[in-house]
Formats: C-alpha cells, sequence, structure tokens
C-alpha cells in the first residue's frame, strides 16, 4: 500500500504522533519540485564534495514512509536526522543488524538516498536509530556507499524555508495552499517546531509576524495561568470581570506593542472611575513617561456588540476629567432621544466627529434600536523597537540570568493596572 498518498491518508496514528507529521511532510515533498529540490541542496551542503553530484539533470524523487524495506540502489546513502534542535556531536553511521522501521526513505535518481529519522525532541534520539540494517535492502548491497555520519536537520530551519515559499512567486497557488495547510498543521499540532519561534526569523512576513505574536501571547498565558481569546486581530490574553479584560499585543511599522483597553465596557467603566478618579494623576502620570502613552477611547456599543469608535480630538485629561465629573449622566445605556441630542452637542463641541454622529444616527434609523451603551474606555500602550525584542528572545535563547522578553513585558504591564488597582494575574 502506497502509504505517501494525498488520498490515503495516515491515519494508523494520533495527530500528535510524530509519524504523522512525517507522512504529512513527505506527502508535500511528493508532490513539489522546489520542496524536493531545496532538501537535496540542504543535505548536499552538509556532504563532503566527493559525494555530492553536480549534474544539473533532475528527476522527481520516490518517497515511502513507514516501511522495512529501502527500495533504491542510488548511492549514496544518507541518513537524516529531522528534530526540535540541532545535535552538534556527530553521530556515526554504519549497517546494523537492528530490525527497522524506516520514518522515510526518499530517493533521488542518480544523485542519493536518505533514510529520514523524525523525532520531535532532540533529547529523545536513540542513536543506533541513525543506522540502516543492511538486510533492507531490496537491492546490491555491494554497490551502495552508506555516509558514516547523520545529517541532522532542524525543522524550523526546514519549516522557515516552506514560510518564504509560500509567500514567494515561485509556488503556484495549489503549493501555496499545500504549503499554507502544512504550516497550519505543524503551528497547530507541534507548536515548538514552527520557525516562528523568534521575531527574528519572521523578518518582515506580516503572516509570520502574527504567527509569532500569537505564540507569544500563549506564552505568556502558561507563564501567567490566565486565558486567551481570538479576534480579527489575532490571540490576545483575557482577565474576566477585570477593569482592562484584554490585553493585546501588535507588531506593526517595526515596533512590539502592548495595549490595555480599561474601562471596556460600561461595567468596567463604572469601576475604572470609581477606582482613579480620586487619585486621577497616578494614572494620567503614566503618559507623562517615555514608556506608556494613555489615549481616550470612546465607543458606543449594543448588548455587548461595539459598534462605533469615536475619533475625538480631545486630550486625555480632557476627556477623563468631562466623564468623571459627569460620571453616570454622561455614559451607560441611554435611550435614543437622550443619545440623538447629546451627539450633536458632542459633535460641536468636537469629542465626536460629523462622521461619528451620522454613524450613530444609522444605528437608530436603520435598525430598531431603542437605546446605545455609551463607554468611556481608554487605550493605554507601551512599544518597544523589535531590534530590543530581537535582543531578548536571544538573552531567552542563550538561557542568560538577564531579563528575556516575557519577563520584560510581565514586569510593564504592573505599572498601568496599579493604577486602578489590580495586578496582571
Amino acid at each position: 500500500m502506497d502509504r505517501v498518498n494525498l488520498f490515503n491518508p495516515f491515519d494508523s496514528r494520533s495527530r500528535h504522533h510524530e509519524d504523522r507529521l512525517t507522512w504529512a511532510f513527505l506527502v508535500f515533498l511528493r508532490y513539489d519540485s522546489f520542496l524536493q529540490n531545496f532538501l537535496r541542496e540542504l543535505i548536499e551542503l552538509r556532504l563532503p564534495p566527493e559525494l555530492r553530484h553536480y549534474n544539473n539533470t533532475w528527476e522527481p524523487v520516490n518517497v515511502s514512509t513507514q516501511t522495512k524495506w529501502i527500495e533504491s540502489s542510488t548511492s549514496p546513502f544518507v541518513s537524516v536526522l529531522l528534530t526540535d534542535s540541532l545535535i552538534q556531536e556527530t553521530i556515526r553511521v554504519e549497517w546494523s543488524d537492528r530490525d527497522p522501521i524506516y520514518d522515510g526513505i526518499i530517493e533521488y535518481p542518480g544523485r542519493l538516498t536518505l533514510i529520514i529519522e523524525n523525532k520531535l525532541a532532540h533529547g529523545d534520539v536513540w542513536r543506533k536509530q541513525l543506522s540502516p540494517n543492511r538486510n533492507s535492502l531490496r537491492g546490491d548491497i555491494n554497490n551502495i556507499r552508506l555516509y558514516d555520519s547523520a545529517v541532522c536537520l532542524e525543522w524550523a530551519e526546514v519549516l522557515e524555508w516552506v514560510v518564504n515559499y509560500a509567500d514567494s512567486n515561485l509556488a503556484c497557488f495549489c503549493t501555496r495552499g499545500i504549503a499554507r495547510d502544512f504550516l497550519s498543521f505543524v503551528e497547530n499540532v507541534h507548536p515548538k517546531l514552527t520557525p516562528y519561534r523568534t521575531f527574528k526569523l519572521c523578518g518582515e512576513r506580516l503572516e509570520a509576524l502574527l504567527r509569532r505574536k500569537n505564540i507569544l501571547i500563549y506564552d505568556l498565558v502558561k507563564v501567567l495561568g490566565l486565558e486567551s481569546r481570538e479576534d480579527n486581530n489575532g490571540a490576545y490574553l483575557f482577565r474576566p470581570d477585570k477593569i482592562a479584560e484584554r490585553i493585546m499585543i501588535h507588531v506593526e511599522s517595526g515596533k512590539l506593542k502592548v495595549e490595555l483597553a480599561p474601562a471596556d465596557t460600561v461595567d468596567q467603566a463604572c469601576r475604572f472611575f470609581d477606582a482613579v478618579d480620586k487619585d486621577k494623576e497616578t494614572f494620567l502620570a503614566l503618559q507623562e513617561s517615555d514608556d506608556w502613552k494613555v489615549m481616550p477611547n470612546l465607543h458606543f456599543s449594543f448588548a455587548s456588540k461595539h459598534l462605533i469608535w469615536a475619533e475625538t480630538t480631545w486630550e486625555t485629561l480632557e476627556y477623563f476629567d468631562y466623564f468623571a465629573d459627569g460620571y453616570r449622566s454622561l455614559y451607560g445605556k441611554m435611550d435614543r432621544d437622550k443619545l440623538l441630542c447629546l451627539v450633536k452637542e458632542w459633535e460641536r463641541e468636537c469629542l465626536i466627529s460629523s462622521a461619528d454622529r451620522e454613524k450613530i444616527e444609522a444605528e437608530f434609523n436603520n435598525t430598531k434600536r431603542q437605546s446605545l451603551n455609551v463607554v468611556p474606555g481608554f487605550l493605554v500602550s507601551r512599544e518597544w523597537d523589535l531590534d530590543t525584542v530581537i535582543e531578548l528572545e536571544e538573552r531567552e535563547e542563550d538561557e542568560l540570568e538577564e531579563e528575556g522578553l516575557k519577563e520584560l513585558i510581565i514586569d510593564a504591564l504592573a505599572d498601568p493596572l496599579a493604577t486602578w488597582g489590580e495586578t496582571l494575574s
């Protein structure tokens, strides 16, 4: 039975088993010539010159998986380890007497044959698994040269190429789709292998930066014991029943931005002004430093759904005082007549724009709604250059004692949360 066939799914293992990952990769390889060439060149760069073939001929590869047999006579045979992290030591390879099931056999006719061993974690590698059994060969062993050292590849290196390929003009529509589906599979099932583990690997690719940002959120969720949720902008930290329920991270214009949205609902706004009004200087002082920025986030909602975000020209202090002094009379649930009267006044005072007023009126005129919620929220944000972020990630990878990226974000968030009496967890 042909196990490397798009229409013959390998379902004898669980979705998280390493054999399923091997199968998915080999299916992709079988159907894509660019991936075949990339993998061959990656291997040949690690071989001594006398084992490299410099002819320009090309034939599609022959691929098999989960097999006892090596049905190839193309020499040299090269044992290849795919794992999460490079093993620096040399792994010697020789003919053995073990009873193997090979994760993958890839024959490049006229060039070389790869014997694939896939391990999700480099600590689980059994060195003897990299040595094939001479009795596995269906051909003449006397004509085969077995390279005496295993070639170790890091999954992230292979996947980084797939990321670039999926975003390039080299691939046709179909293979771009396969590449992206394969990346999504790895991200969802084996996130530790993805090339999005650092912002440096993402370069300027927007999709890669979004995925890396999401992974950072999920890492913070684990460290802090919080929840994560997703919207159109990706994942965010969710802190139910807090004054600032959402903590968002954005990557834009060469910056990493952390953003909180205190007073994002009517209930949160009531608790926010109760907590901050008596000591507003502490909250507003955030924007006096070079670190944090505080901006108005006036919006209008219905049944917990935000509908309109206003474009106010007011300074943060004026905006804060206006709603703090008016307390509940200027926000919360308002019926149609009261709100339509107020928005005309707000337009004249430049609290909202004429476009905002028209949108608010449309929410009544074009629907049967008799009320809207007025929510005087805020956006509190801080940002770092990606160069700084990359340096912090490298510290984490090198396991230095200095502060890493996650620790920096966690420590920074303590300042704004404290101004309304909350902690991060």
